[in-house]
């Protein structure tokens, strides 16, 4: 299987600092530049920590205040599929098939609510995703972190916490693939659009593309024999 992830490592270290009681339900975890210290690593790779936690149920973000423990997480815990590889092909599809009609549910809802929302969280993602172009690594997990942001601006916790359990599953099919194959950045780029101007169906449409796109690829490297082993 290789080497486990760093960012994993310092998942499962928060993780047991939780479970041993340094921090409690409802606690708040301390800033990323203190964890960032802690673990000797760099921020962006705690904030994937954090993100693969909260993907999880451990904690929560709280906009402008932080990371929380999850109030009642540890006894609501669920171990992801960090690794696509111990998914069958169809299982992939599957799990592929599922996340992007929960995206695609998600991007109706938060174009049909547009005007009664606050999407500026929204813009701040798209930006920070524009930024990260650059770096495979950074791409990925900018463009997670928008899809993480419409869920929570489109405001159905339902099809949020969908997203969340099948995130780290999602994000290990996505790291066997170059981001820039699926057209990660025009695709937010466009369905941000379609968001802001309430274009429901537009919306849908677009992630539905995204998905097919994203699944051509994973079939293309099976028939290439990619993967990885």
């Amino acid at each position: 299987m290789g080497t486990v992830k760093l960012y994993i490592r310092i998942a499962e270290g928060i993780r047991q600092q939780i479970e041993a009681g340094q921090f409690g339900p409802g606690d708040k975890l301390p800033p990323l530049a203190v964890l960032a210290k802690e673990f000797d690593c760099s921020r962006a790779t705690v904030r994937e920590a954090l993100s693969t936690l909260r993907g999880q149920g451990l904690v929560e973000f709280r906009h402008g205040a932080g990371t929380y423990v999850r109030t009642a997480a540890v006894e609501m815990w669920m171990e992801p599929l960090e690794a696509a590889w111990l998914l069958g092909v169809g299982q992939v599809e599957e799990l592929l098939d599922t996340q992007i009609a929960i995206l695609a549910g998600i991007s109706g809802i938060a174009a049909q609510r547009r005007a009664h929302s606050d999407y500026s969280q929204l813009s701040q993602a798209l930006f920070e995703l524009e930024c990260a172009a650059g770096s495979r690594d950074s791409l990925l997990n900018a463009e997670l972190h928008f899809f993480e942001v419409l869920a929570l601006v489109a405001g159905n916790s339902i099809l949020e916490n969908a997203f969340r359990v099948l995130q780290e599953s999602f994000r290990s099919v996505l790291r066997l693939l170059d981001s820039r194959s699926t057209d990660a950045l025009r695709t937010c780029r466009a369905l941000y659009d379609a968001v802001q101007m309430e274009r429901v169906q537009e919306a849908r449409d677009i992630v539905f593309r995204y998905g097919e796109t994203v699944l051509r690829q994973v079939q293309k490297m099976r028939k290439n024999g990619s993967r990885g082993e």
